[in-house]
Protein backbone atom coordinates (compact mmCIF):
# COMPACT_ATOMS: atom_id res chain seq x y z
CA UNK A 1 0.00 0.00 0.00
CA UNK A 2 1.45 3.40 -0.97
CA UNK A 3 1.98 6.21 1.51
CA UNK A 4 -0.72 8.22 -0.27
CA UNK A 5 -3.34 5.57 0.45
CA UNK A 6 -2.18 5.19 4.04
CA UNK A 7 -2.56 8.91 4.46
CA UNK A 8 -6.02 8.87 2.87
CA UNK A 9 -7.15 6.15 5.26
CA UNK A 10 -5.94 8.15 8.24
CA UNK A 11 -7.80 11.21 7.02
CA UNK A 12 -11.05 9.26 6.91
CA UNK A 13 -10.83 8.95 10.70
CA UNK A 14 -9.79 12.51 11.40
CA UNK A 15 -11.22 16.08 11.29
CA UNK A 16 -10.77 19.68 10.14
CA UNK A 17 -8.01 21.65 11.83
CA UNK A 18 -8.12 25.41 12.33
CA UNK A 19 -11.89 25.29 11.79
CA UNK A 20 -12.94 23.59 15.00
CA UNK A 21 -14.36 26.90 16.20
CA UNK A 22 -16.64 27.27 13.19
CA UNK A 23 -20.42 27.12 13.60
CA UNK A 24 -21.35 23.42 13.88
CA UNK A 25 -23.72 21.85 11.40
CA UNK A 26 -27.16 20.97 12.77
CA UNK A 27 -29.56 18.03 12.61
CA UNK A 28 -32.05 18.83 9.83
CA UNK A 29 -34.84 16.40 10.72
CA UNK A 30 -38.20 18.17 10.34
CA UNK A 31 -39.22 17.66 13.99
CA UNK A 32 -36.28 19.79 15.23
CA UNK A 33 -36.70 22.60 12.69
CA UNK A 34 -38.56 24.73 15.25
CA UNK A 35 -35.63 24.67 17.73
CA UNK A 36 -33.08 27.51 17.92
CA UNK A 37 -30.13 27.19 15.57
CA UNK A 38 -26.64 26.43 16.96
CA UNK A 39 -24.67 29.24 18.55
CA UNK A 40 -22.78 30.83 15.61
CA UNK A 41 -19.16 31.90 15.36
CA UNK A 42 -20.22 35.32 14.09
CA UNK A 43 -18.90 35.09 10.50
CA UNK A 44 -20.88 35.85 7.35
CA UNK A 45 -21.56 32.60 5.50
CA UNK A 46 -24.10 30.94 3.21
CA UNK A 47 -25.01 27.26 3.20
CA UNK A 48 -27.07 25.06 0.90
CA UNK A 49 -28.31 21.80 2.45
CA UNK A 50 -30.27 18.99 0.80
CA UNK A 51 -31.95 16.43 3.09
CA UNK A 52 -33.77 13.18 2.40
CA UNK A 53 -36.39 12.72 5.15
CA UNK A 54 -37.96 9.34 5.91
CA UNK A 55 -39.42 7.58 8.96
CA UNK A 56 -39.50 3.80 8.73
CA UNK A 57 -42.91 2.45 7.71
CA UNK A 58 -44.56 0.62 10.62
CA UNK A 59 -43.02 2.88 13.27
CA UNK A 60 -45.26 5.92 12.80
CA UNK A 61 -47.98 5.11 15.35
CA UNK A 62 -47.94 5.05 19.16
CA UNK A 63 -48.91 1.91 21.07
CA UNK A 64 -52.37 3.30 21.91
CA UNK A 65 -52.96 4.35 18.29
CA UNK A 66 -53.77 7.95 19.25
CA UNK A 67 -50.54 9.55 18.07
CA UNK A 68 -48.99 9.28 14.62
CA UNK A 69 -45.95 10.70 12.86
CA UNK A 70 -45.22 10.57 9.13
CA UNK A 71 -41.94 11.72 7.60
CA UNK A 72 -41.41 11.31 3.85
CA UNK A 73 -40.00 14.03 1.62
CA UNK A 74 -37.01 16.05 0.49
CA UNK A 75 -35.83 19.46 1.69
CA UNK A 76 -33.53 22.05 0.13
CA UNK A 77 -32.53 24.64 2.71
CA UNK A 78 -30.64 27.91 2.16
CA UNK A 79 -29.10 29.39 5.30
CA UNK A 80 -27.53 32.82 5.48
CA UNK A 81 -25.45 34.16 8.38
CA UNK A 82 -24.99 37.93 8.31
CA UNK A 83 -22.45 39.00 10.92
CA UNK A 84 -20.62 42.11 12.08
CA UNK A 85 -18.57 43.35 15.00
CA UNK A 86 -20.43 45.01 17.87
CA UNK A 87 -18.53 46.06 20.98
CA UNK A 88 -16.29 43.28 22.31
CA UNK A 89 -18.12 40.59 20.33
CA UNK A 90 -20.03 39.93 17.12
CA UNK A 91 -23.71 40.11 16.23
CA UNK A 92 -25.12 37.44 13.93
CA UNK A 93 -28.45 37.22 12.09
CA UNK A 94 -29.31 33.77 10.72
CA UNK A 95 -31.98 33.61 8.00
CA UNK A 96 -33.31 30.29 6.67
CA UNK A 97 -35.57 29.36 3.78
CA UNK A 98 -36.54 25.80 2.89
CA UNK A 99 -38.21 24.23 -0.15
CA UNK A 100 -39.97 20.93 0.60
CA UNK A 101 -41.26 18.49 -1.99
CA UNK A 102 -41.45 14.80 -2.86
CA UNK A 103 -38.10 15.39 -4.50
CA UNK A 104 -36.25 13.16 -6.90
CA UNK A 105 -33.77 11.38 -4.67
CA UNK A 106 -35.73 8.28 -3.60
CA UNK A 107 -34.33 6.14 -6.42
CA UNK A 108 -30.76 7.20 -5.61
CA UNK A 109 -31.24 6.38 -1.92
CA UNK A 110 -32.80 3.00 -2.78
CA UNK A 111 -29.91 2.19 -5.14
CA UNK A 112 -27.37 3.13 -2.47
CA UNK A 113 -29.02 0.82 0.07
CA UNK A 114 -29.14 -2.02 -2.47
CA UNK A 115 -25.53 -1.53 -3.57
CA UNK A 116 -24.19 -1.85 -0.02
CA UNK A 117 -26.81 -4.39 1.15
CA UNK A 118 -28.22 -1.96 3.73
CA UNK A 119 -31.78 -2.09 5.12
CA UNK A 120 -34.06 0.27 3.21
CA UNK A 121 -36.36 1.20 6.10
CA UNK A 122 -39.40 -0.18 4.22
CA UNK A 123 -39.10 2.53 1.56
CA UNK A 124 -40.46 0.10 -0.99
CA UNK A 125 -43.81 0.06 0.81
CA UNK A 126 -44.62 3.70 0.06
CA UNK A 127 -44.89 5.63 -3.25
CA UNK A 128 -41.63 7.20 -4.35
CA UNK A 129 -41.04 10.94 -4.44
CA UNK A 130 -44.05 11.84 -2.30
CA UNK A 131 -44.25 14.59 0.32
CA UNK A 132 -45.94 14.00 3.66
CA UNK A 133 -44.82 15.49 6.95
CA UNK A 134 -47.46 15.00 9.64
CA UNK A 135 -47.73 14.84 13.44
CA UNK A 136 -50.91 13.96 15.31
CA UNK A 137 -50.85 13.73 19.12
CA UNK A 138 -53.74 12.19 21.09
CA UNK A 139 -55.93 12.55 18.02
CA UNK A 140 -55.15 16.27 17.62
CA UNK A 141 -53.25 17.53 14.54
CA UNK A 142 -50.09 19.39 15.57
CA UNK A 143 -48.43 20.24 12.23
CA UNK A 144 -48.53 18.98 8.66
CA UNK A 145 -47.17 19.59 5.18
CA UNK A 146 -48.25 17.51 2.19
CA UNK A 147 -47.94 19.95 -0.72
CA UNK A 148 -44.68 21.32 -2.16
CA UNK A 149 -43.91 24.67 -0.58
CA UNK A 150 -41.12 27.17 0.02
CA UNK A 151 -41.17 28.88 3.41
CA UNK A 152 -39.19 31.33 5.49
CA UNK A 153 -38.21 29.71 8.78
CA UNK A 154 -37.69 31.32 12.17
CA UNK A 155 -34.91 33.94 12.39
CA UNK A 156 -32.09 33.69 14.95
CA UNK A 157 -30.46 36.81 16.44
CA UNK A 158 -27.23 35.99 18.28
CA UNK A 159 -24.35 37.73 20.06
CA UNK A 160 -21.04 35.95 20.72
CA UNK A 161 -17.73 36.87 22.37
CA UNK A 162 -14.45 35.00 21.74
CA UNK A 163 -11.52 34.58 24.12
CA UNK A 164 -8.06 33.34 23.11
CA UNK A 165 -6.97 32.90 19.50
CA UNK A 166 -7.57 30.65 16.51
CA UNK A 167 -5.32 27.92 17.93
CA UNK A 168 -6.69 27.80 21.48
CA UNK A 169 -9.73 29.57 22.82
CA UNK A 170 -13.34 29.54 23.84
CA UNK A 171 -16.57 31.36 23.06
CA UNK A 172 -19.74 32.32 24.91
CA UNK A 173 -22.96 33.52 23.35
CA UNK A 174 -26.72 33.76 23.44
CA UNK A 175 -29.48 34.02 20.88
CA UNK A 176 -33.14 34.86 20.51
CA UNK A 177 -35.22 33.10 17.87
CA UNK A 178 -38.01 35.18 16.32
CA UNK A 179 -41.08 33.36 14.88
CA UNK A 180 -40.91 34.59 11.28
CA UNK A 181 -42.43 31.30 10.09
CA UNK A 182 -45.68 29.42 10.69
CA UNK A 183 -46.13 26.80 13.42
CA UNK A 184 -48.53 24.87 11.17
CA UNK A 185 -45.73 23.29 9.12
CA UNK A 186 -42.67 23.42 11.42
CA UNK A 187 -41.49 26.74 9.99
CA UNK A 188 -41.27 28.00 13.58
CA UNK A 189 -42.56 27.20 17.05
CA UNK A 190 -44.81 30.26 17.00
CA UNK A 191 -43.00 31.73 20.00
CA UNK A 192 -39.75 33.46 20.96
CA UNK A 193 -37.10 30.89 21.88
CA UNK A 194 -33.85 31.47 23.78
CA UNK A 195 -30.44 29.82 23.73
CA UNK A 196 -27.16 30.16 25.66
CA UNK A 197 -23.98 28.34 24.72
CA UNK A 198 -20.25 27.90 25.21
CA UNK A 199 -17.65 26.51 22.78
CA UNK A 200 -13.97 25.67 23.04
CA UNK A 201 -11.13 24.51 20.79
CA UNK A 202 -7.49 23.46 21.11
CA UNK A 203 -4.94 22.81 18.36
CA UNK A 204 -1.90 20.53 18.57
CA UNK A 205 0.09 20.84 15.36
CA UNK A 206 -2.16 19.56 12.59
CA UNK A 207 -4.82 18.29 15.01
CA UNK A 208 -7.70 20.18 16.59
CA UNK A 209 -10.22 19.17 19.23
CA UNK A 210 -13.39 21.23 19.57
CA UNK A 211 -16.72 21.14 21.33
CA UNK A 212 -19.87 23.15 21.93
CA UNK A 213 -22.62 22.88 24.54
CA UNK A 214 -25.96 24.69 24.66
CA UNK A 215 -29.08 25.11 26.75
CA UNK A 216 -32.23 26.17 24.90
CA UNK A 217 -35.78 27.01 25.88
CA UNK A 218 -38.94 27.01 23.77
CA UNK A 219 -41.42 29.69 24.80
CA UNK A 220 -44.55 28.30 23.15
CA UNK A 221 -47.72 30.44 22.91
CA UNK A 222 -50.59 29.40 25.16
CA UNK A 223 -52.70 28.08 22.28
CA UNK A 224 -49.82 26.32 20.50
CA UNK A 225 -50.62 22.73 19.42
CA UNK A 226 -46.98 21.88 20.21
CA UNK A 227 -47.68 22.22 23.94
CA UNK A 228 -49.34 18.82 24.06
CA UNK A 229 -46.48 17.24 22.10
CA UNK A 230 -43.70 18.92 24.12
CA UNK A 231 -44.02 18.61 27.89
CA UNK A 232 -40.28 19.30 28.12
CA UNK A 233 -39.33 22.66 26.63
CA UNK A 234 -35.91 23.28 28.19
CA UNK A 235 -33.11 20.99 27.08
CA UNK A 236 -29.41 20.81 26.31
CA UNK A 237 -27.46 19.59 23.31
CA UNK A 238 -23.78 19.22 22.48
CA UNK A 239 -21.19 18.75 19.73
CA UNK A 240 -17.71 17.21 20.00
CA UNK A 241 -15.27 16.87 17.14
CA UNK A 242 -11.70 16.17 16.09
CA UNK A 243 -9.80 17.77 13.24
CA UNK A 244 -6.78 17.12 11.06
CA UNK A 245 -5.17 19.15 8.28
CA UNK A 246 -2.66 17.37 6.05
CA UNK A 247 0.69 18.82 4.98
CA UNK A 248 1.66 15.93 2.68
CA UNK A 249 2.68 16.13 -0.96
CA UNK A 250 0.48 16.91 -3.94
CA UNK A 251 -3.28 17.02 -3.48
CA UNK A 252 -3.11 16.14 0.22
CA UNK A 253 -1.23 19.31 1.14
CA UNK A 254 -3.88 21.57 2.64
CA UNK A 255 -6.63 18.92 2.56
CA UNK A 256 -8.71 18.71 5.75
CA UNK A 257 -11.66 16.78 7.12
CA UNK A 258 -13.75 17.26 10.25
CA UNK A 259 -15.72 14.57 12.10
CA UNK A 260 -18.18 15.91 14.66
CA UNK A 261 -20.79 14.07 16.71
CA UNK A 262 -23.93 15.90 17.83
CA UNK A 263 -26.06 14.74 20.76
CA UNK A 264 -29.61 16.09 20.77
CA UNK A 265 -32.34 15.09 23.22
CA UNK A 266 -35.90 15.46 21.98
CA UNK A 267 -38.48 17.84 23.46
CA UNK A 268 -41.27 15.57 22.16
CA UNK A 269 -43.18 12.99 24.16
CA UNK A 270 -45.82 11.48 21.88
CA UNK A 271 -45.34 7.74 22.26
CA UNK A 272 -43.45 7.31 18.97
CA UNK A 273 -39.89 6.23 19.79
CA UNK A 274 -38.24 7.73 16.74
CA UNK A 275 -39.41 11.18 17.81
CA UNK A 276 -39.26 10.81 21.60
CA UNK A 277 -35.77 9.30 21.95
CA UNK A 278 -32.52 11.28 21.87
CA UNK A 279 -30.32 10.93 18.82
CA UNK A 280 -26.70 11.19 17.74
CA UNK A 281 -25.80 12.78 14.40
CA UNK A 282 -22.44 12.59 12.64
CA UNK A 283 -21.24 15.54 10.56
CA UNK A 284 -18.35 15.14 8.09
CA UNK A 285 -16.89 18.36 6.65
CA UNK A 286 -14.14 18.62 4.02
CA UNK A 287 -12.05 21.59 2.90
CA UNK A 288 -8.87 22.37 0.94
CA UNK A 289 -6.45 25.29 0.93
CA UNK A 290 -7.10 25.76 -2.80
CA UNK A 291 -10.76 26.52 -1.95
CA UNK A 292 -10.34 28.35 1.37
CA UNK A 293 -13.82 29.89 1.33
CA UNK A 294 -15.68 26.59 0.81
CA UNK A 295 -16.73 23.66 3.00
CA UNK A 296 -18.41 20.50 1.71
CA UNK A 297 -19.81 17.54 3.59
CA UNK A 298 -22.65 15.32 4.71
CA UNK A 299 -24.60 14.46 7.87
CA UNK A 300 -26.13 11.14 8.82
CA UNK A 301 -27.36 9.29 11.90
CA UNK A 302 -24.73 7.63 14.06
CA UNK A 303 -26.56 4.54 15.25
CA UNK A 304 -29.83 6.22 16.21
CA UNK A 305 -32.75 6.99 13.91
CA UNK A 306 -34.19 10.33 14.98
CA UNK A 307 -32.49 12.05 12.03
CA UNK A 308 -33.08 12.48 8.29
CA UNK A 309 -31.70 9.68 6.10
CA UNK A 310 -28.88 11.91 4.92
CA UNK A 311 -28.06 15.60 4.46
CA UNK A 312 -25.42 16.90 2.03
CA UNK A 313 -24.22 20.49 2.23
CA UNK A 314 -21.96 23.16 0.80
CA UNK A 315 -20.92 26.26 2.76
CA UNK A 316 -19.47 29.47 1.28
CA UNK A 317 -17.68 32.00 3.50
CA UNK A 318 -17.13 35.24 1.54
Amino acid sequence: MTWTWVRAGALALAGLAAAGQETPMNNRVVWFRILPEPMPEGVTAFALEASSQFLRTGNETSADGRSRAVLDGEDWQLTGDLAGRLGPGRFNVRLRAVASSGGMGDQAVASFHKLFALPDGSRGQVPRNQLEYRLVVNGRPVAALDRPATRLLATDLAYVVDFGNRATGWRVGASLQVPTGSDRDWSSSGGFNELAGVAGWRTWGRWTLHGQGEVLHLDLPGASPFREAMPRRTLGRAWAGIGFRDDGPGFWRGFAVDVTLQYHPSPYKVGVDWIDLPGIQQHWTFSHRNLPRWRFGFSEDAGSYTEPDITVFAVFRP
